[in-house]
């Protein structure tokens, strides 16, 4: 262990296989989104994508949050609970954005919308200015981490948490707080409501096991060695979770959809290691590519076009997140507030890539003229 780990900290630098992990899962997103934003039915295809971007997914996003307040030189607990405090503005501020994009078209299709129509725009404007998702977990994860920052938690500490909160989890889900302010409060943190997307109870885990990972990653002085051994483990639990879904489910896709669908946003302890083990592999794949680029050893910025672009993905991953939903909501709306076909969702998955890249590379280069 002595050729793999250092009490001193050797390795201080960027993890850019987390970058790639984080920016690439992206892809990923553009094309799911397409069909749940527009009410849509996924094909086979997309189904199966789905399940296994469900082994990672949101996980990921949280995960490398976790290891990022390791490495980043303004994580203090302060500068944690002000980055809590944003992200939950950001999330109420997107959630704004995405009602005025469902609006834009109304003007222009009421008069010609199906009773379909007005039954999904009507669900949408209810469910949306209340809208949870990764922006208020993030948010709510750095309250916790700031907190545990401020205690200086160690590393046992983060993974008995993240243990304890992935048994635990399952049993305080959707528990009612008969209180009228503060069981709403508590619908948002662990409970079960229409406009709740993921909870923070839930993701906690992969914070905890984040910032663990990071601060274990901290002391590794060769990583391909590291990565080397961490794989074993990963594979083999990869496999039997695969073996064991193809066991109770066998070719029954829709019924295995349906589970992994659930298990998603609630995932129990067991589901929670299978994510961990899978975000592993893919970190482990992209250090490997990233090894076999560097002739010298040393890291430098890619010139394929691909790796660029997963890059600035995971650099502006905030607002790719944010813009590309604006897309497919305007899109419903032109199409009288009904489902699209599978094609067309492919469709509009390329165009929201097309559209929000533009606003993002736009914005980013009006801001740094501002900043010259």
């Amino acid at each position: 262990m002595n050729a793999i780990f250092s009490h001193e900290e050797t390795n201080t630098k960027r993890q850019r296989e987390f970058d790639y992990l984080k920016g690439g899962f992206m892809l990923f997103i553009y094309l799911i989104h397409a069909f749940q934003a527009t009410m849509s039915t996924e094909d086979s295809i997309t189904q199966w994508i789905y399940m296994f971007a469900t082994m990672s997914g949101a996980a990921i996003f949280i995960f490398v949050m976790g290891i990022g307040t390791v490495y980043s030189r303004n994580a203090t607990p302060v500068g944690m609970a002000k980055s809590g405090v944003r992200m939950v503005v950001y999330q109420y501020l997107n959630n704004l954005v995405y009602v005025i994009a469902l609006l834009i078209p109304y003007p222009f299709v009421s008069g010609n919308l199906t009773e379909t129509g007005r039954d999904n725009f009507k669900y949408l404007i209810e469910v949306y200015p209340q809208y949870i998702n990764i922006f208020f977990i993030t948010g709510i994860i750095y309250f916790v981490l700031a907190l545990l920052k401020k205690l200086n938690m160690n590393i046992a500490g983060y993974v008995i948490i993240g243990a304890a909160v992935s048994v635990i989890a399952p049993f305080l889900f959707g528990k009612p707080v008969n209180a009228p302010a503060l069981g709403y409060i508590m619908k948002l943190l662990i409970g079960d409501a229409e406009f709740v997307s993921f909870t923070p109870l839930y993701f906690l885990s992969y914070a905890m096991f984040g910032v663990a990972f990071g601060k274990i990653l901290r002391h590794v002085k060769d990583k391909t060695k590291f990565y080397g051994i961490l794989a074993v483990p990963s594979i083999v639990a990869v496999i039997v979770w695969w073996a064991l879904a193809f066991r109770k489910y066998g070719s029954d896709l829709s019924q295995m959809y349906v589970a992994f669908s659930e298990a998603y946003p609630q995932p129990g302890p067991w589901h929670v290691a299978a994510s961990m083990a899978h975000i592993f592999i893919f970190a482990i794949v992209f250090f490997f590519i990233e090894r076999i680029r560097r002739k010298d050893g040393k890291l430098r910025e890619p010139k394929n076009p691909v790796a660029k672009q997963i890059l600035y993905y995971s650099e502006h991953i905030s607002k790719y997140y944010a813009l590309h939903i604006i897309v497919y909501f305007i899109a419903l709306g032109i199409n009288g507030y009904e489902s699209f076909q599978s094609y067309q969702c492919w469709l509009l998955a390329l165009l929201s890539i097309l559209v929000t890249e533009i606003i993002v590379r736009g914005y980013n280069m009006l801001q740094a003229k501002d900043t010259v």
